[in-house]
């Protein structure tokens, strides 16, 4: 730190001297790994083209191994741009000592001046530093470690009221995972610059506030209050397997303008983000609109910029990039393949700007972000074979010819089937219940590939998917940078059932006492089921249970077969049961006469419950099944057609029905639809839950309103000092609610953390209350609103009186009994505990002391003498009832006061 201020020092001797030495304005560093311990530099500064005497056509760059060298301009003389600003680009190779993690810096002695939050007004005198941090990566086992690429400039422009939004457009070739943060500018290595502000903090107003999304890199500043130049930092970091391997500082400008309060932003009309699979065309068509053309005729030009241009196959974006009349319709075209195909999104930046100022006008970005990826191998299969079950699916797979990514195929597997959503946005079955059996499997016939799964048990249900696996090679054949592709169809298999297998739990009639379940089964395959083993005469029976822990053999369902070719009795009714609050759960046991039981898998009926809200009614469902429900089907009771009518669908196990009659009954049912996954067991299977009915009831407070107060301390009330009055102020909740049923508010003081009402308002139209305060103590405040069955929503945040304490005191009183001035007392005070003031003669003498904040002097001493004419003097120590803002609790006060009795 003592060596910056010491370089600082000596930079403000040389500026004295050098007038126009100001330079920089912002910039970057940039790598290219070339060999394990070789790299490529980039350095890009911009500058002010009008600093010829500050012009470098070399730099000195430090290298982080304790070496620096001096390297040279490669774009001649800079490139200038419009509104004085110079594009330099500085390139050098270096090679280090070892592999290792080394930081890249620059450091020019000045930025330029009036950059208005970098000690102002002393910018001019502050270093420009950057740098950017490489890990040297080993090319055996990976690939070269390159930098981020920012495609967008770091200069930009903004307008003084409006929203200001930038994205550096990063582009890594490497498919590496990035990160963004907002920083400090810096000096020189690990040193800040002095008395920064981010940009908010300058003349902050009510809607200065500014954000940087750490997943796209979109800064946004909403919205600028004071032209001039302002820096921002942001640091882009790049992980490899979760490891952070390369960090880049990029200082930038932006300009604010002051002369475009009758212009407005254009605007942007596009999606957002994308996923497509590989092998797509993927057309986008975006709209830019100027409002302001109907007005003075202005031009806008559309830009695109990003990642997609830079890759092969490369996209395209058209019209071109000048001045037109608004709107523009414009056409984003990208032919992907499987060589695009990353774990990473690519970023495509596109940018609108008008003609208002000179050379460019204001601007609106638009960040969407494409991830391109692999395509679910398809037409996956299951058959039993020789106590191994055989997979297979399509060859040729779409991606296997691209020997520069694909590797193989992975093999999934898990027990009974479960329905899972194709997500193109995330691949791969990491958090899925599957796992990985089998990984870059590459075995095919010539017409399929395929995969045989042996570590099985028997009477198992396994279910499969596969996915395709894509990585970089490293020069020694070495994979990085993982990613998989979408998952297949799911197709299940068993080597041998030699179980019961349970297909229908179906509720036939609720009721509390005569309910009925119908249970369904079937015997295993003759074929699997071992009858030399397994040697009959048979015995079948249901087992129910009502808690799963307690279980019961249902005497009813008992039946016995000489055979096993003799079963034929798979159908069961389970009568005069309480279906309406008890849920059931079901085993189908065959037992043979040697003892050995064969059971099925546990089945459950569907339970519904239903609960009521305003308008609504909140079904919610439950069962555990050997089999996979897909789709619920929501049924209604129908009280015109005495029937149930289907309302709804889902895949989940709730639901919701709006738009209901208050104090009206509603009865409801679910239809499941679900399968084993095996297309030698029968499907789909159908199965009903129990009715359940209720009666909606407003049971949900209106919206909260928002509350705002005004105190003593604001102008509009202070003008009346003799009384404390706080008016507050409210919205009508009715008016944006969307339940619109709010008749009245209450209003509550918060004081130590306890709630008083202190009004109850039943007007919903009243939307003001002034409350005179009896006690001289600050107050904080929440308010409700309440509907005819007294659901209230308070709300959650109190509002406090803004605290300003007042304490003011005379300077003159004549205590001649006439009524008026004979009493010394402060003029009305507010928010005062107490004081301690000590009166004193001109001898130091002290004639007076009290400790009451009225204080009461009657001109009279210690003694109870009359005082003679004349000046005395005070000092007053004045505790409030509680700390300001600032945080103080007393002030003192010192004057004189000037007794003049006179005659009656």
């Amino acid at each position: 730190m003592k060596a910056g201020y010491l370089l600082t020092g000596l930079i403000i001797l040389i500026a004295g001297n050098f007038l126009f030495a100001t330079h920089n304005r912002a910039g970057e560093i940039n790598f290219n790994q070339i060999s394990e311990q070789k790299i490529l530099v980039t350095v890009t500064t911009y500058t002010k083209t009008s600093s010829v005497s500050a012009d470098r056509d070399s730099i000195l760059i430090e290298w982080g191994d304790g070496t620096s060298s001096n390297i040279s301009r490669t774009n001649g003389n800079g490139f200038p741009l419009a509104n004085n600003v110079k594009k330099n680009i500085y390139q050098s190779e270096h090679t280090y000592p070892g592999r290792g993690t080394y930081i890249i810096s620059v450091q020019d002695p000045n930025r330029i001046d009036n950059i208005l939050n970098i000690d102002p007004p002393n910018s001019v005198n502050i270093p420009f530093y950057i740098q950017t941090t490489v890990t040297l990566l080993n090319l055996q086992f990976q690939s070269p470690n390159n930098s981020v690429k920012l495609l967008q400039a770091p200069i930009d422009f903004a307008c003084v009221g409006h929203i200001f939004i930038h994205n550096p457009s990063a582009y890594d070739e490497d498919g590496d995972s990035l990160s963004y943060e907002l920083a400090v500018p810096l000096m020189e290595k690990n040193t800040p610059v002095p008395n920064y502000y981010f940009p908010n903090q300058i003349q902050s107003g009510l809607n200065n506030n500014i954000s940087l999304n750490s997943n796209s890199g979109t800064f946004i500043w909403d919205s600028p209050q004071k032209p001039g130049e302002y820096n921002i930092v942001i640091v882009i970091h790049e992980f490899r397997k979760g490891v952070k391997i390369a960090t880049t500082i990029r200082d930038m400008q932006i300009f604010v303008r002051n002369d475009c309060a009758l212009n407005q932003t254009p605007f942007i009309n596009a999606i957002k983000d994308t996923c497509i699979v590989a092998g797509m065309v993927l057309n986008l068509d975006i709209l830019a609109i100027d409002r302001d053309t109907a007005l003075r005729g202005s031009k806008i030009k559309i830009e695109a910029i990003g990642a997609p241009f830079f890759t092969t196959p490369s996209a395209s974006f058209s019209p071109s990039t000048q001045y037109m009349n608004s709107p523009i319709q414009a056409k984003f075209q990208w032919v992907t393949d499987c060589s695009l195909i990353q774990k990473e999104y690519y970023t495509l930046v596109i940018k609108v700007t008008d003609n208002y100022l000179d050379t460019t006008g204001l601007s609106y970005l638009h960040t969407i972000r494409i991830k391109i990826v692999g395509p679910a191998p398809e037409n996956l299969n299951s058959v039993s074979q020789n106590k191994s079950i055989f997979l297979t699916w399509n060859k040729p797979y779409l991606c296997d010819t691209n020997t520069l990514l694909f590797r193989g195929f992975s093999v999934w597997r898990k027990e009974r089937s479960s329905l899972l959503v194709l997500d193109t946005c995330n691949p791969g079955l990491d958090r899925s219940n599957y796992t990985r059996i089998a990984y870059l499997v590459n075995q095919n016939n010539g017409n399929n590939y395929f995969y045989q799964d042996s570590l099985i048990e028997k009477g198992t249900f396994y279910c499969y998917r596969v996915l395709a696996e894509f990585a970089k090679l490293s020069s020694s054949n070495f994979p990085y940078n993982f990613v998989s592709s979408l998952h297949s169809n799911e197709t299940c298999n068993s080597i041998a059932i030699e179980n019961p297998l349970i297909l229908n739990v179906d509720v036939k009639k609720t009721d509390a006492v005569n309910g009925e379940i119908f249970i369904r089964w079937v015997k295993p395959e003759p074929l699997q089921f071992d009858t030399i083993l397994n040697r009959g005469p048979y015995r079948t029976a249901i087992w129910q249970s009502d808690d799963m822990l307690n279980w019961q053999e249902i005497n009813t369902s008992i039946r016995n077969y000489p055979s096993f070719s003799a079963i034929q009795d798979t159908q069961f009714l389970h009568t005069t049961i309480n279906t309406i609050n008890k849920q059931y759960s079901y085993v189908v046991n065959i037992n043979a006469v040697n003892a050995i039981n064969h059971a099925s898998d546990t089945a459950q009926n569907i339970f519904l419950k239903v609960s009521p809200t305003d308008r609504t009614a909140l079904l919610q469902w439950n069962s555990k099944t050997p089999w996979t429900n897909y789709l619920y089907t929501i049924y209604r009771f129908n009280t015109t057609s005495q029937q149930f009518d289907s309302i709804g669908f889902t895949d989940q196990n709730s639901y919701k029905d709006i738009g209901l009659l208050n104090e009206v009954e509603y009865c409801y049912l679910i239809k499941s639809t679900g399968e084993y996954g095996i297309d030698a067991i029968e499907h789909p299977l159908f199965n009903n839950s129990n009715i359940r009915c209720t009666v909606p009831v407003d049971n949900r407070a209106p919206c909260c309103p928002d509350l705002t107060i005004k105190g003593p301390c604001d102008e509009i009330i202070s003008s009346n000092p003799d009384k404390i009055i706080n008016k507050l102020s409210w919205n009508n909740p009715n008016s944006t609610c969307s339940d619109q049923d709010a008749i009245g508010y209450r209003i509550y003081t918060l004081q130590a953390g306890q709630l008083t009402l202190l009004q109850e308002i039943n007007n919903i139209l009243q939307t003001e209350f002034e409350h005179t305060l009896n006690e001289n103590t600050p107050t904080c405040y929440k308010i409700s609103a309440f509907d005819k069955y007294n659901n209230e929503c308070i709300n959650s945040d109190s509002v406090c009186v803004k605290y300003c304490p007042f304490y003011k005191l005379p300077n003159t009183f004549t205590p001649n009994g006439d009524g008026q001035n004979d009493i010394f007392k402060p003029f009305p005070y507010r928010f005062i505990d107490r004081i301690q003031i000590s009166i004193f003669n001109r001898w130091g003498n002290f004639v007076f002391q009290t400790t009451d904040p009225n204080i009461e002097w009657t001109g009279l001493n210690m003694a109870g003498n009359k005082l003679s004419d004349g000046v005395y003097y005070y000092h007053c120590t004045v505790y409030y009832t509680g700390p300001t803002v600032e945080g103080t609790t007393s002030e003192t006060l010192a004057g004189f006061i000037e007794l003049l009795s006179g005659k009656k």
